[in-house]
């Protein structure tokens, strides 16, 4: 609480900046506590005589000159406020009069920069060690790690000064008591940093044997310097040293366990550590040596040099809570670990290439320009212009040339498996793909095994390229984990140790089995392609931050190249169904009555339409002798391919058995009997099969659960064929019933299949039978052709637009008059 109300106190102190003014003008205090001037620029001045530098002021409005007071008189007032003073040259104290100058912009924005960056940092190092206790409180390494951070915290409130010490909004009560508190908290920042080194990331075998020694090296040097401080003894001003010493001693315990452990995991959380908060301790350690050094130099020089060093560190400095966080969340740890080494070689080549740019553009604008005698008003801008535009590309160059200097190898890698990935549309056989893939990243990897899962959709999951199934839900957490990563790497034994996935016991056992490291996802075009899974690397190695790298440079790349085989696949393996399809469609099509045989006494007319490729409807007409017709209708439950071969089984057990001479009901008793035993629960057959016999002037058949027919007699009158039994293949054993019914001439059949009844438009109504009724009283007297032309138009102009959803059959046949009707 009290670092939100400090920091908030001093960025209303950066915002008052604006309203204050200042000079251009450098000052500091020298050995002998001297406010003494480093640099001069004469229009912080209203009149001669100018100071120079090296003068030390000697009084200010007419008091003794003190930092604070010259602070106050700077940062108090606004611009045009006039200072007067005396100073001292050489031998001579002379008099003249300051006058401050609106703050610049560039100089505002640094200042806020800087203060920001320090109430990051410490809120960022408050906030680890709060997340930390909070989530393992009963760990004495969490208690040291959030002790370390609050002294960091502590730190950048008391050991970090940045000017900002008037000027604020508001004043907090008992500051600098508190400040003495957080100072003496400080004090113990290297101590908790060794004490840290003998528990993370599990305690030491010294600790746990020697506990009293352990922690006595840690505190009881940073005791007694400040109790001896407390006395004014000399002894306190090696407190620096101590703190310097122990927090070396912490970085080699650190960097020897990480060498030293087995625990691949133990030691990536190390070696993250190692880096994270190795750079800012090293940076900050460098300023300050640097600062101490050449405190002149940089006295004399511009403040955005001071500013800019500062940022580097505070920048460097934000990295170790973060280290921190990802090394106790046990997660994303190389992935963390590479963007930290990316980084700061990035910023290396940044830096480098800037000094290398300034002193150039130096060169040439205070060397070659100045004796030339050009104009420097044109050359200059463009000089800088010429170094700018230049300075992208190189530092594109210097930093690829590093990176392939430093891996080598995996750079060689990653070209091979670019070339392969970009030529996988050269591979339609799949085999050859996937096989070639697992193979060259095994090289690249150096693993044991690499499987290759695919989305195979909702219905079937997630399986093996080969087909091999697989525990994996495309919409289970595991693989919405891997869609919201898209190309990040995701580490087995982290995601374990930090339970931040929860997987299903399938799911880790698959994943345990096959001993899994790193899965990889393939998404491309917002679709989860399916993700690659790496076994251990060969020799017991752990997976280093440049194979992660690596992994991700190519995720995008190898989704695509994934998604375009599987595609490639299923395109062909379509053209094959297609082809498969016609050949069924023709043999099917050979089943159905091309021409309707020639039938005694009848006038007949047949359709069919399939909504899908292949139907799964029926009818047929079968001439047994010059008095007898069959006629058949039948719709199998289902579409496409498996309901036509069924229902190519009915037409010829139903023409071999008619043909026999079998009587009508035994013949459909038998055929319900071996349907029932050679097809699964959910198939069966709706069906009608009557004969007509001319001889006797009647119709006898059998209905197995199929639309009853209509029977209109030619005064438009009209009743139903309904009698028979169950559907085909429900129940074994049934005793199907046998009707005749006597037939007139001019009386018509129709047959039809549920595909003309449950047709539907655009708001759903169904056609109906009642519709098909009315239609077929009103137009009895067309022929049978006719008659079911007229009927399909009709529904068509009923459905509109609306797709078949089901295969649609029609028979129709009239009772031709004889001589005695």
């Amino acid at each position: 609480l009290f670092s939100l109300v400090f920091h908030t106190q001093k960025i209303t102190a950066v915002i008052n900046i604006r309203e204050s003014g200042n000079i251009r003008s450098n000052v500091d205090l020298n050995p002998d506590s001297l406010i003494t001037f480093t640099r001069v620029d004469t229009l912080d001045f209203t009149s001669p005589p100018f100071p120079k530098k090296n003068d030390y002021i000697v009084s200010l409005r007419d008091s003794s000159a003190t930092i604070h007071l010259l602070i106050d008189e700077l940062s108090s007032h606004p611009p045009g406020h006039t200072i007067p003073f005396r100073y001292s040259e050489g031998t001579d104290t002379l008099s003249s009069e300051m006058v401050t100058r609106p703050v610049e912009n560039s100089e505002f924005l640094s200042v806020m920069a800087l203060q920001i960056m320090r109430t990051l940092i410490g809120l960022s190092f408050i906030a680890v060690g709060l997340w930390a206790h909070t989530r393992r409180s009963e760990s004495g390494a969490i208690w040291i790690l959030a002790m370390f951070c609050f002294s960091m915290a502590s730190f950048m409130i008391a050991g970090v000064a940045l000017g900002l010490s008037t000027g604020t909004a508001f004043n907090i009560p008992f500051l600098d008591q508190i400040l003495t508190v957080l100072r003496f908290f400080v004090a113990f920042v290297g101590a908790f940093w060794l004490n840290l080194q003998f528990l993370f990331p599990r305690p030491r075998e010294f600790i746990r044997k020697h506990p009293a020694a352990g922690y006595s090296l840690c505190y009881a040097p940073v005791v007694i310097v400040t109790i001896a401080g407390l006395f004014h003894h000399p002894l306190f001003i090696m407190l620096p040293f101590i703190i310097g010493i122990q927090t070396a001693a912490g970085f080699v315990m650190l960097g020897w366990y990480s060498g030293r452990t087995d625990d691949n995991l133990e030691k990536r959380q190390t070696r993250l550590v190692l880096w994270g908060t190795g750079i800012g301790s090293l940076g900050l350690l460098l300023l300050i040596v640097v600062f101490s050094l050449f405190r002149s130099w940089f006295a004399a020089r511009s403040a955005y040099i001071i500013y800019g060093l500062v940022m580097a560190v505070f920048a460097a400095l934000l990295l170790s809570p973060v280290s921190f966080a990802y090394a106790f969340g046990r997660y994303r740890l190389l992935e963390v670990e590479a963007k930290i080494k990316r980084g700061t070689r990035y910023t290396a080549v940044t830096v480098i290439l800037l000094l290398l740019f300034f002193g150039l553009i130096y060169l040439i604008t205070h060397t070659l320009i100045n004796r030339s005698g050009l104009n420097t008003t044109l050359v200059i801008p463009a000089v800088v212009l010429a170094v700018a535009v230049i300075f992208a590309p190189v530092q594109r160059r210097i930093r690829y040339l590093v990176e392939k200097k430093i891996y080598p190898e995996r750079d060689r890698m990653k070209e091979m498996l670019k070339n392969f990935l970009s030529k996988a549309l050269l591979t339609p056989e799949r085999s050859a793909f996937w096989t070639g893939l697992e193979k060259r990243f095994k090289e690249a990897l150096n693993v044991n095994q690499v499987y290759p899962i695919l989305n195979a959709g909702p219905e079937i999951g997630m399986i093996h390229w080969q087909g091999e199934d697989s525990p994996f839900n495309p919409e289970g957490e595991f693989c919405r984990a891997l869609y919201r990563l898209k190309t990040r790497p995701l580490m087995m034994d982290e995601v374990y140790a930090s339970e931040i996935i929860n997987l299903s016991p399938e799911e880790k056992k698959w994943l345990l089995d096959k001993e899994i490291a790193i899965v990889l996802p393939l998404v491309s075009h917002d679709r989860m392609i399916g993700f690659l899974a790496f076994g251990y690397k060969s020799g017991e190695k752990d997976f280093e931050s440049a194979d992660l790298e690596l992994l991700s440079s190519l995720a995008l790349q190898a989704a695509i190249a994934s998604e375009n085989i599987i595609l490639l696949a299923e395109n062909i393996e379509k053209e094959r169904m297609e082809k498969e399809l016609n050949i069924a469609r023709q043999v099917q099509e050979g089943l159905l009555p091309r021409t309707i045989p020639d039938t005694p006494g009848l006038e007949v007319a047949g359709k069919s339409e399939s909504c899908l490729e292949i139907a799964g409807d029926y009818y047929d007409v079968i001439r047994l002798d010059q008095s007898r017709t069959v006629l058949a209708i039948g719709d199998v439950s289902g579409k496409g391919a498996g309901a036509a071969l069924l229902m190519s089984n009915l037409q010829a057990s139903i023409r071999t058995a008619v043909r026999i001479g079998s009587d009508l009901r035994e013949i459909v008793n038998q055929i319900n009997d071996l349907i029932y035993e050679n097809t699964q629960v959910h198939q069966f057959i709706t069906f009608f099969v009557g004969i007509y016999d001319r001889s006797s002037s009647t119709f006898s058949y059998v209905n197995a659960g199929h639309n009853p027919p209509l029977v209109v007699t030619a005064e438009g009158k009209m009743y139903r064929l309904e009698k028979g039994g169950l559907i085909l293949g429900a129940m074994p054993q049934i005793d199907y019933e046998l009707d005749r019914v006597g037939m007139s001439g001019g009386e018509l059949l129709f047959f039809y299949t549920d595909g003309l009844t449950e047709a539907v438009d655009a708001a759903e109504e169904m056609y109906d039978e009642k519709r098909v009724i009315n239609f077929i009283i009103n137009n009895r007297e067309l022929k049978t052709r006719e008659l079911l032309e007229k009927i399909e138009a009709e529904l068509k102009k009923f459905t509109g637009e609306i797709e078949m959803g089901d295969d649609l059959t029609m028979l129709a046949a009239r009772v031709l008059q004889t001589h005695s009707d």
